[in-house]
């Protein structure tokens, strides 16, 4: 596999999981539950989504490297 075939494989990878916290994040605001369970599930997922690009980025800069 070159190069190009496995940052494109990253990108998309990244894409997917991405649309899928996005999703979730969709699906959180839609259900019906009390603002203040709510607010705590998102700040939830924020620092999750957090934590995951800080390790996609982390990985992207060692294949560019």
């Amino acid at each position: 596999m070159s190069r190009r075939d496995g940052d494109t494989a990253l990108i998309a990878l990244l894409s997917f999981v991405l649309g899928g916290i996005v999703g979730a994040g969709v699906a959180l605001l839609m259900a019906p539950q009390e603002g203040k369970k709510t607010r705590k599930k998102i700040k939830e997922l924020a620092e999750d989504v957090k934590e995951q690009t800080v390790e996609y980025a982390e990985k992207l800069k060692e294949k560019i490297s």
